[in-house]
Formats: structure tokens, C-alpha cells, sequence
């Protein structure tokens, strides 16, 4: 099949661009559809999305889109030790451009297995960097009569491969979200099924956020009767002695405070309070105080 023309590889990476790949669809999807969608207008044999991994001592293919059969596969794997000038290329180079594969320095490692195995004759192979660091490479292959690559093709391979980096980076900031939602759930429970007494304060002005189960018992109301309140409220000390004053610094000694609470039926208690806070950035604070009997 004959590769396309230049004004085509334009079109073809317009149309790439609008495509809705990476909040509608898995990663899977995603770099199926770019895979199947690069090689339909580019009109080369193969195209295939690879993963450095294992220290960068070894690609794994994550896609592969073979154009005449339709075929898709995931099972490819090669190693730095069998292949290093090919891989020195991928850390050095802008793109590896090879117009006969068997020849090229890059690429004449490959000419006892895989490129007789899978018949190509020519490659472009544009690295994927996320941050600054080499993460992977997308391949272009041809089969058969090879043709020269023209700068169109760089530049649609390049383009193609930004648009992976993309997506893989989509990929993982939903993956972050996702645990840090979960770890977010999770501490949730905890704070709320807590057989500790547990407030959730402002650590500038000392104002009660939020509550939970066991403080609601404690306290004798609600946690919405508690937010809004302020420690001087709910905890009483000798006179003289400020509360938010001797957290601040018990906290950072890592030392309970000692201090008389009103307990539900109106008696007092003497209770220990651990504060532990955490900078917010931009002078805020959040404390997180457990309450315990002394």
C-alpha cells in the first residue's frame, strides 16, 4: 500500500486531534483507536505504541495495528541487551528514521528476528516522553517495497506520539484521582468510626470543622451544633493558660494536652488531647485532635 501524500498526513493528524479519545474511552481504547486511526491515514502496514519498562532495559508493546488484516496484538517484547543501538537511539535521538531497516545503525540488530519475522522493511519510531523522561516509543513500519520518509511523516509520527503522551498522561492523573479518592474514603471511615472522640479544626482560629460519631456522644450534641465552635469553648483550663497556645506546641512535641471537657450529663472530665496538624500551604492549617480520657 502506498503511504500517503503530505497534504493527506496533514488532514489525517487534524482530524486525529479532534478526537475524543481520552475522557470518553479506557486507556486500552484509546491507544487501540490511535493505533488503528494512525495507521488508516498514514497508509502504513504497521503501527504500535510501546512501553519502556523494567528499569528502561526492556519495551513491551501495548498496541499493535496491523492495516491489511485488522489484526491487533499485545505480546511484543524487546530487550536492551539484544537491541542497545537501537535503544542509545531512542535516548538520543528525535526520531529513529530508518528508509531500509536492515541497513540503518539503529536498526540493523533487528535484521536476524524481528524483521524478517514480521517482514519490514522500513521504520519511523518517534519516542514518547512524559516529564522530560523517555517513557516509551510509537512505530511506524512499513512491509514490503519500502519507501522513503518524507518530513511530513516525522512530523505526523511526532504529532501521533504527542497525542499518546496524552493520553498517557490522562491515564494517569485519572489514576491519581482515583486513588486519592479512595485513600480519601478511607480515611473518612476512620475518622467517623473512630472509638476515639475525634474534632477536625481550623488550625488558625481554632474553630471546630467537623465532628465525628464518638465526639457527637462525648459532647452531648451534634456535629453541626459543634462546627463553628471554637476550642476555649469546648475545653476549659486554669485560668491564664490558652488552648491553642499549648497545642501548638505540645503538637509539636508530640505531647497530649490535659484539659476538662463537659461531658453529655453536664459533669466534667479531665480529658488528654493529641493534636495533629498539617500545613495546607498559604498559612492554613488543619488539625486533627483526638480526645481521650486522661
Amino acid at each position: 500500500m502506498a503511504l500517503m501524500s503530505p497534504v493527506e498526513l496533514q488532514e489525517g493528524v487534524a482530524s486525529l486531534s479532534r478526537g475524543a479519545y481520552f475522557k470518553e474511552a479506557s486507556l486500552d481504547m484509546t491507544l487501540s483507536l490511535l493505533t488503528e486511526s494512525a495507521a488508516r491515514v498514514s497508509g502504513v502496514e504497521r503501527v504500535s505504541i510501546w512501553a519502556l519498562t523494567d528499569e528502561q532495559r526492556e519495551l513491551r508493546c501495548l498496541e499493535l495495528f496491523e492495516l491489511s488484516s485488522a489484526r491487533r496484538s499485545r505480546d511484543g517484547v524487546l530487550y536492551a541487551e539484544d537491541y542497545p543501538a537501537y535503544f542509545r537511539a531512542l535516548r538520543e535521538e528525535a526520531c529513529v528514521a530508518a528508509d531500509y531497516a536492515y541497513l540503518h545503525p539503529a536498526t540493523a540488530g533487528f535484521a536476524g528476528d524481528y524483521l524478517p519475522r514480521h517482514g519490514i522493511t522500513a521504520l519511523l519510531d518517534t519516542p514518547i516522553h512524559i516529564r522530560g523522561e523517555l517513557q516509551g516509543v510509537l512505530c511506524l513500519e512499513q512491509v514490503g517495497t519500502p519507501q522513503p520518509w518524507t518530513p511530513a511523516h516525522r512530523l505526523f509520527a511526532h504529532a501521533v506520539a504527542n497525542l499518546v503522551t496524552l493520553a498517557l498522561v490522562e491515564y494517569e492523573a485519572g489514576e491519581a484521582r482515583r486513588k486519592a479518592s479512595q485513600a480519601d474514603e478511607r480515611l473518612k471511615v476512620l475518622f467517623e468510626f473512630s472509638r476515639d472522640a475525634m474534632l477536625l479544626v481550623d488550625g488558625g482560629s481554632g474553630q471546630v470543622l467537623d465532628a465525628n460519631r464518638q465526639a457527637e456522644k462525648l459532647f452531648g450534641c451534634l456535629r453541626a451544633d459543634l462546627a463553628g465552635r471554637s476550642r476555649r469553648q469546648l475545653y476549659q483550663l486554669p485560668d491564664g493558660l490558652d488552648i491553642d497556645q499549648l497545642l501548638a506546641r505540645q503538637g509539636e512535641a508530640n505531647r497530649p494536652v490535659s484539659a476538662e471537657i463537659r461531658l453529655a450529663d453536664g459533669a466534667l472530665r479531665s480529658m488528654e488531647i493529641t493534636s495533629e496538624q498539617a500545613d495546607l500551604g498559604q498559612g492554613r492549617r488543619l488539625a486533627l485532635e483526638i480526645i481521650r480520657p486522661s
